[in-house]
């Protein structure tokens, strides 16, 4: 499988209850709920997106973006990602990163020795063996994903009643 990549980062998780944790995150390209560009803003079923998801880099393998990962968590020496339990992290991202994970990429991530987590809007079905799964919902899609670790909830959101999720 190809993997479209809009940017890998190293950064602090500012977020949720892993907020403050080293991390590497991979920001998927694409997204099912919305294009990305302006002119299909309107109809979308997530119409306010801030992220930019558009275009990135092409991996042509699982082995290929991992190394990439953690080439990234070591970029600095180590000085700054020794974390408390000493545990590799990556966030991944999007757009909508449940298009383009597969079981291959959570492997070869965790052969690596990454905690996997991932930030989607839960309406395609995931691999398994992620380890941390925040599900953010977006207007009223149908949710394939109803169970996480975490619930991110933008609220106001047209038509969206934050009791729908309260299990």
């Amino acid at each position: 499988m190809t993997y479209s990549v809009k940017e890998l980062f190293y950064s602090l998780q500012g977020e949720g209850a892993n907020t403050g944790r080293a991390a590497v995150f991979c920001r998927f390209s694409g997204c099912n709920l919305w294009s990305g560009r302006e002119q299909d803003r309107a109809g979308a079923d997530c119409d306010f997106c801030d992220t930019d998801f558009v275009g990135g880099d092409k991996f042509t393998d699982a082995q290929t973006l991992a190394q990439a990962v953690e080439d990234l968590w070591g970029a600095d020496g180590g000085k700054d990602n020794d974390v408390e339990d000493g545990q590799r992290f990556v966030v991944l991202t999007g757009g909508e990163p449940g298009l383009q994970v597969d079981a291959q990429l959570v492997d070869a991530l965790r052969t690596r020795q990454f905690e996997v987590a991932i930030e989607t809007n839960g309406t395609v079905d995931l691999p398994a063996a992620i380890d941390w799964v925040t599900v953010s919902p977006k207007g009223k899609t149908d949710l394939k994903i109803t169970e996480g670790d975490e619930l991110k909830l933008v609220f106001p959101q047209t038509g969206v009643d934050p009791s729908r999720f309260a299990d």
